[in-house]
């Protein structure tokens, strides 16, 4: 990534040359060993997607408002890496603000497409906009941010009837705005304070809307060991390392637990019901080893709660978890509150 970012340095107007020096530089940092895995292939991606957009605004074709728009957030998207790699912040506020920026970037593509309709665009732009300048403030400490980025894969979704994803897009800008507002250093405290209650209310009506929006999506139809993958990799990204190490003690090799495990990276499907979990140890080693689907499932759900896991994870991720856990129920297994019926 960091040979096409030099490449493209050249044809992007001089004013992004800066941003393009500045995700170089994050790449580069992010080599560094003791870079959790996760952290990495966040920034990875944030750089695929800011090199696609970086082509369309070279593009002549692009017309020049979806150039504008663009410019501006790989500017502010840029900004915000920068302030995460800032060495007073704590590391998992770090990897919750990369995990947001992947996000954001990853709906730049909504932006590009001239097909979108502006009842959509519009409000997109103003989220990804006010997110990043909330989230360079912040530098990742509220979850708003990744409630708030989550909307963004169910907005991009054709699949979802165009009134919902407006309705969503629209209720997602307003929770931005006042994320904004209530991290602005130049607001009173007062005024500060003021945001977050209404952004309280905000976040809880834009919840209503994800889970509205992600029911027209179809539900997947993915045998167990695929959909307990998908549910796995997408907790482990969105959850903090503290919270699964603790949650996950019963299950993980003893002796990951008495290293300790600096980042549950990723799961893969083994079949059987069993998973492959790969993990950066504390002491830096990378290791894996096999896990059973039932009891890995059940830690994962003590974690996240039913009500929380499309505003974490995304529409279709808590899906795949959804039908992890109906799949279980036919074995007698509980898995938390995931299901409605295991809600009481």
């Amino acid at each position: 990534m960091t040979t096409t970012l030099s490449a493209s340095r050249e044809d992007v107007p001089k004013e992004l040359t800066a941003s393009v020096d500045t995700v170089t530089a994050t790449l580069r940092a992010a080599e560094a060993p003791d870079t959790t895995p996760q952290d990495r292939g966040a920034v990875t991606d944030t750089a695929k997607e800011l090199a696609s957009a970086l082509e369309v605004i070279s593009d002549d074709s692009t017309p020049a408002e979806v150039r504008e728009q663009l410019t501006v957030l790989v500017k502010q998207v840029t900004a915000t890496l920068e302030a995460g790699q800032a060495p007073d912040v704590p590391a998992e506020d770090r990897s919750r603000l990369f995990l947001v920026v992947k996000r954001m970037t990853a709906a730049f593509g909504l932006v590009a497409d001239t097909e979108t309709p502006q009842g959509v665009r519009e409000p997109t732009v103003a989220t990804i906009s006010a997110t990043n300048e909330a989230e360079e403030q912040d530098k990742g400490r509220d979850e708003t941010g990744l409630t708030i980025s989550s909307s963004l894969g169910l907005v991009s979704d054709r699949q979802i009837p165009e009134k919902q994803r407006q309705r969503l897009a629209e209720i997602t800008a307003e929770v931005s705005r006042l994320m904004k507002r209530a991290t602005d250093p130049e607001a009173s405290p007062e005024e500060q304070a003021e945001a977050r209650r209404e952004m309280k209310d905000r976040t809880s009506r834009m919840k209503d809307e994800q889970e509205e929006a992600a029911s027209a999506q179809e539900p997947p139809d993915s045998p167990l060991g695929e959909a307990a993958e998908v549910c796995t990799n997408a907790v482990f990204e969105a959850v903090s390392q503290r919270e699964l190490s603790k949650g996950l003690e019963d299950v993980t090799p003893p002796d990951w637990d008495s290293t300790g495990v600096k980042d549950f990276w990723k799961a893969n499907d083994k079949g059987n019901d069993m998973l492959d979990v790969r993990a950066q140890l504390e002491n830096d080693e990378h290791t894996h080893a096999p896990f059973e689907v039932a009891p890995l499932i059940t830690g994962l759900a003590e974690i996240v709660e039913g009500k929380d896991l499309t505003g974490k994870l995304g529409g279709k991720p808590a899906a795949h978890c959804r039908q992890t856990a109906v799949y279980l129920q036919e074995d007698g297994i509980t898995t938390g509150s995931w299901l409605p019926s295991d809600e009481g």
